[in-house]
């Protein structure tokens, strides 16, 4: 018969992954060769000195003079690196087409405004507004029986016709159907 002590020992036995037993070998408590124990010495010995810690320290005007420099040439490298920024930023923004123009329209006043539709453009001015074709700037129609100015033209596209709307300087609207 098992005595009380042999089963409450029996009974208090841990789970496999918590017992207690001697430590596993890690690959550092393995037996080493003595070419690598010599490397891991030298590895351990060799310091990297820096060649500016090495040199005596100035006597005080030349120690001054050398922070200007060191600070004149980072604020210089921040400058740098900024333009540098901005330039990358620059060269990667997608730039607009430019069209060269094909002729000059020769207006015969100062237009007070201008509105566009399809292939035409309107330009408002001294006593009524007219019609330019696009492409050849050539004058289709004029409208001159006004007796104020227009301030602002308002163009509709409306498929083949245009309606356009100018406002006087005495603010009456007035619209015209224009068939393009």
């Amino acid at each position: 018969m098992l005595s009380s002590k042999e089963s409450l020992t029996q009974r208090k036995k841990l789970p496999v992954s918590t017992r207690q037993g001697p430590p596993k070998a890690l690959e550092k408590d393995w037996p080493k060769d003595n070419d690598e124990v010599e490397e891991k010495e030298e590895e351990e010995n060799y310091v990297l000195h820096d060649p500016e810690r090495g040199l005596d320290s100035l006597p005080q005007p030349y120690r001054m003079i050398n922070k200007l420099v060191e600070l004149l040439f980072d604020q210089s490298w921040e400058l740098i690196e900024e333009r540098a920024a901005l330039r990358q930023a620059d060269s990667t923004r997608i730039r607009p087409t430019v069209y060269t123009p094909v002729s000059e329209i020769q207006l015969s006043q100062r237009p007070s405004c201008m509105a566009m539709s399809q292939d035409y453009v309107f330009f408002g001015g001294a006593k009524g507004f007219s019609i330019y074709n696009l492409y050849n700037a050539e004058r289709l129609y004029a409208w001159e029986k006004l007796r104020v100015d227009v301030t602002s033209i308002g163009v509709t596209d409306l498929g083949s016709e245009i309606l356009i709307a100018p406002v006087d300087e005495m603010g009456i609207c007035s619209s015209s159907y224009f068939l393009a």
